[in-house]
């Protein structure tokens, strides 16, 4: 069983540790990685565990319908106003710099999908859980 809490702790400070260090583009066809139609991430750190990936959500721009490839652990390196939509529901919010959160495995039939609805970029760092990934 994998310890939840040392799994993140240590893939948010391995991550955080190389954010500005050269990484690589995320691939699209990996299905344990966080993958957004219109937005760009950079994978940080993968082992047989977790993926660990960095995006920059500009201002404006939804992110194309998605999914949630896996469990998952949010930290908003810089955060910002939030609107999400599944399916016919929409919400906005503020999400402050450094908030963790979780998110649960999203599947395509939810019809998700997200936009950084303030002013200024939002930073943003997945942790993916590979347990329930398939690859």
């Amino acid at each position: 069983m994998i310890n939840l809490f040392r799994v993140c702790a240590l893939s948010a400070a391995s991550a955080l540790g190389v954010l500005f260090l050269a990484s690589a583009p995320q691939a699209a066809d990996n299905p344990c990685h966080q993958h957004y139609p219109n937005i760009e991430g950079r994978v940080l750190l993968e082992n047989d565990e977790v993926v660990v990936q960095h995006f920059v959500f500009p201002p404006g721009v939804w992110e194309g319908v998605h999914t949630h490839p896996s469990n998952q652990v949010f930290i908003h390196i810089r955060g910002g106003q939030w609107t999400e939509r599944y399916g016919e529901n929409v919400s906005t919010g503020i999400w402050e710099t450094g908030t963790v959160g979780w998110q649960e495995p999203v599947g395509l039939e939810a019809d998700h999908d997200s936009m950084n609805s303030g002013l200024e970029p939002i930073e943003l760092i997945w942790v993916t859980l590979k347990d329930g990934c398939v690859e």
